[in-house]
């Protein structure tokens, strides 16, 4: 059997993890040592389960590693047996990007198990290269940062030295000089780091051939305003100026373009200024401005997932289990937000509701009413700022936290 005949079967093996008959007739059975026995299936149901469990990254792993990107796919769509579409808007990716992340966890699932049981690697995998059209657009190649959260906070200054280093070579072919300023403290950035980087090439690169003889300059620096009491909006802009008789050339729209679509990936904007003597790009960023959001839900699994969907965000979750503890946690914490969930146990979550819209530490705050009860009109009614129904999506959990602010935001003004 070759390698790539041993991953289909495990692909179809956990597509029947819960079915006797599919499973007891599987080749895994043979290979596995455990054919004919009168407890094939659930010998092998178990060897699968235990190889996925294997793969679960330590609690205090980052949400963003690639030991999560391995596991959750696995463990969502084949140990709980979801569909794609619940699992992609479960994890906040398109189906597309979650095939792909499916594909890539079930070939390190298969390799262990190809290891653990020390079947012979008689020939190498074959690329399928199944999904993959003629000739993508740039939009589909940048799909994935729409798809994915940022990995973490980033760090300006190490990005802009990193970037400055690639483009020095090049900077000296045109004898142009590199001039970087920036304020102390540069507050973290909630963006993609590749797409940053790449959006400072394209515009450096433009800068490079615009100043040839001259000078390009960097400077960065952190802006922030009062948006609503208490609250701030935290941002860092970037500009990149150079002086110079040239002008922008067909040859570099290209990259002005791609750096405007990297800029709107990353939550930003890049205004350009061309004029007969000078060159100017300023790219304005999201920082993190940790905005408290309190979460209240007695489900652990719902809090990780959310806590992993706020990376990267303006937002820091502050959760509990216990909604007895929430009054104590917006005492000590001062949320901005509070989400809440309705379906609970040991508590109406409908009692909790009306309880924090009349307590005089919750009363003014925002509660987004976040369970799978389509009530929405009830939730209103009892005094909820917004309702989100299960499951939710990264994209619809932050675009309903930032919903909740629009609101303070407009009073502020």
């Amino acid at each position: 059997m070759t390698y790539e005949q041993f991953l289909k079967h495990v692909h179809e093996a956990l597509n029947h993890l819960y079915e006797p008959d599919r499973l007891r007739q599987s080749p895994l059975a043979a290979l596995f040592g455990i054919a004919n026995r009168p407890d094939t299936f659930s010998a092998l149901q178990r060897v699968l389960n235990e190889a996925i469990q294997a793969l679960e990254p330590r609690a205090d792993e980052p949400p963003q590693s690639y030991g999560w990107e391995v596991y959750e796919p696995l463990f969502y769509r084949y140990v709980h047996q979801l569909g794609q579409e619940h699992v992609a808007k479960q994890l906040g990716m398109s189906v597309r990007h979650l095939r792909r992340k499916e594909h890539a966890a079930l070939e390190v699932l298969a390799s262990q198990l190809w290891k653990q049981f020390d079947l012979p690697a008689q020939l190498s995998v074959e690329s399928a290269g199944e999904g993959i059209g003629a000739g993508p657009t740039v939009n589909d190649e940048l799909a994935w940062l729409k798809d994915t959260p940022p990995k973490g906070p980033v760090a300006l200054d190490q990005i802009l030295s990193e970037v400055v280093q690639l483009v020095e070579r090049l900077a000296a072919q045109h004898q142009v000089r590199l001039e970087i300023a920036t304020t102390d403290a540069l507050p973290a950035l909630a963006v993609h780091e590749v797409a940053l980087r790449q959006a400072l090439l394209n515009l450096l690169g433009v800068a490079i051939h615009w100043a040839s003889g001259g000078v390009v300059s960097i400077a960065a620096g952190a802006q922030s305003a009062p948006v609503a009491e208490g609250l701030e909006k935290h941002l860092v802009e970037i500009r990149i100026q150079a002086g110079g008789a040239q002008a922008i050339s067909h040859a570099d729209a290209p990259s002005l373009d791609l750096a405007q679509k990297l800029a709107g990936f990353c939550g930003g904007r890049l205004a350009v200024v061309d004029s007969q003597d000078t060159f100017e790009a300023l790219l304005t960023l999201p920082a993190l401005a940790q905005v408290p959001v309190l979460v209240i839900d007695d489900n652990a699994d719902t809090l990780q997932l959310l806590q992993r969907y706020a990376v990267g965000s303006r937002y820091r979750l502050i959760t509990t289990r216990d909604p007895g503890q929430a009054l104590g946690l917006a005492e000590e914490f001062s949320p901005k937000l509070v989400v809440l969930d309705v379906m609970m146990p040991s508590v109406d979550g409908w009692r909790v509701l009306a309880y924090l819209r009349q307590h005089p530490l919750t009363e003014r705050v925002p509660i987004l009413v976040c369970t799978i009860l389509a009530q929405e009109e009830l939730a209103f009614s009892l005094g909820a700022s917004g309702f989100l129904q299960k499951p939710v999506t990264r994209q619809g959990f932050l675009d309903a936290l930032d919903q909740r602010l629009v609101p303070m935001e407009k009073g502020s003004r």
